[in-house]
């Protein structure tokens, strides 16, 4: 996996942190990342924390358990940092990193569905079944 130079997403689930992943990330050379956290203000705060030139840090806040909180972030982070190379969810059983290298530069619906199914198995691998919200379709891999 190469991570120097690379357009980062890091998706943080309740119960899990993205701030070492983030400056594990800024210290192996991302060209720049979008952290998207589910509580107010926390993203906000790591990105203005680490942002810096050459790795431009975006924070904000969603809940990658929705299509459209996906679709906002893709959108946000092509807009400000370019075409995404990793898509990564930090849960609290850990982190998983997605590779999107087979996925073109711009995400159309189908690709985006294809993004969210990715996203749909790392969650199942980081959130404990019983913490998972009700109805939720993620399954462990």
């Amino acid at each position: 996996m190469r991570v120097s130079g690379a357009v980062v997403v890091i998706a943080v689930l309740d119960g899990g942190s993205g701030a070492d992943l983030a400056r594990r990330f800024t210290a192996a050379g991302a060209a720049g990342m979008l952290i998207a956290d589910q509580h107010v203000g926390i993203a906000e705060d790591l990105a203005a924390e680490l942002d810096r030139p050459g790795c431009p840090v975006v924070g904000v806040s969603g809940d990658i358990r929705r299509p459209s909180d996906v679709a906002a972030l893709v959108d946000t982070a092509e807009k400000h940092l370019g075409p995404i190379d990793l898509f990564c969810v930090a849960g609290p059983k850990g982190e998983r990193i997605v590779s999107l290298a087979d996925l073109p530069d711009h995400l159309d619906l189908e690709r985006l569905a294809e993004l969210v199914a990715l996203i749909g198995e790392a969650i199942g691998e980081l959130v404990p079944p019983q913490r998972r919200p009700a109805g939720s379709t993620a399954t462990a891999a």
